[in-house]
């Protein structure tokens, strides 16, 4: 089950959700069916070279302030 974004037409409220196969969404605060679907953006592993960010170690958490993988 994919999870989509959406921007409402009518609150202009922007959400992401799981939609089932044969389920319409509807806006969480207004609950407005009136729906945009947002382009999504994929995450994929870089393959190496100077644009690579470099990877934080295992032990760090994923929180680094410093962490240059997190300064982009």
């Amino acid at each position: 089950m994919p999870i989509y974004g959406y921007e409402c037409k009518k609150c202009g409220s922007t959400f992401q959700t799981l939609v089932r196969s044969g389920e319409t969404p509807e806006c969480p605060s207004c609950g407005a069916v009136e729906l945009e679907q947002q382009l999504s953006l994929i995450a994929s592993p870089a393959k190496g070279g100077e644009d690579a960010p470099p990877m934080c170690s295992p032990g760090s958490g994923g929180g680094c302030a410093g962490c240059p993988a997190m300064m982009g």
